[in-house]
């Protein structure tokens, strides 16, 4: 899905801007974030998008 790809992107941007702001949140708060956004998407690709892209960038989210 096309979503993922623009969801995976901005989900870095995101960690990105909170690695260098605040202490690592979990990544329930992180995913709820989107979800509220957009209900259609489902929290464990969310999830799964935070935990891939957190690891890539070497950011410690619990």
């Amino acid at each position: 899905m096309d979503d993922y790809s623009s969801l995976r992107e901005q989900i870095g941007q995101d960690l990105d801007t909170l690695h260098r702001t605040e202490n690592p949140k979990s990544i329930f708060e992180i995913a709820d974030d989107y979800l509220l956004g957009n209900p259609n998407l489902k929290r464990a690709v969310v999830e799964d998008i935070i935990k891939e892209e957190a690891d890539k960038r070497g950011i410690a989210i619990h």
